[in-house]
C-alpha cells in the first residue's frame, strides 16, 4: 500500500531529532497540491516538534508541492535541491527555515 501526505506528516514528530534542532525555533507550512494534498503545518519550538492539518498565517516558510513529490522526497526517491531545481517544489518565506526543517526530520530509512 502508498504511503499518504497525511502518513507522512503524522510521523514526522516521531522522526524528529531534537539534538539537530537545538534552540530552533520556527513554523513551516506545507501546501499540498492535488490528489491526497492539504495543508499542514510544522511547529519547532523548545526542542520539540509538533504538526498539526490546517492552513496557518504565521508561518516563518512555506513549502509548495503536490502529495507524489512530498512522499517522493520523504521516502528517499525524489532529492529536495532537484525538486526544487525543477519547479517541483516552491519556497515561500524564510529558506533556511526550509532547509533546517529538511534537516531535523529523519528519514523513517535512514
Amino acid at each position: 500500500m502508498a504511503v499518504t501526505c497525511a502518513e507522512i506528516f503524522a510521523r514526522m514528530p516521531e522522526q524528529f531529532d531534537a539534538e539537530v534542532a537545538g534552540d530552533w525555533d520556527a513554523k513551516v507550512a506545507y501546501k499540498i497540491e492535488g490528489e491526497g494534498g492539504g495543508n499542514w503545518a510544522m511547529t519547532v519550538s523548545n526542542g520539540s516538534c509538533s504538526v498539526a492539518q490546517g492552513e496557518v498565517d504565521d508561518a516563518t516558510a512555506t513549502i509548495i508541492t503536490d502529495c507524489e513529490t512530498w512522499v517522493g522526497i520523504a521516502e528517499g526517491s525524489v532529492e529536495p535541491t532537484t525538486a526544487f531545481m525543477t519547479g517541483k517544489i516552491r519556497i515561500e518565506g524564510n529558506m533556511a527555515d526550509v532547509m533546517k526543517a529538511q534537516k531535523v526530520i529523519k528519514r523513517a530509512d535512514a
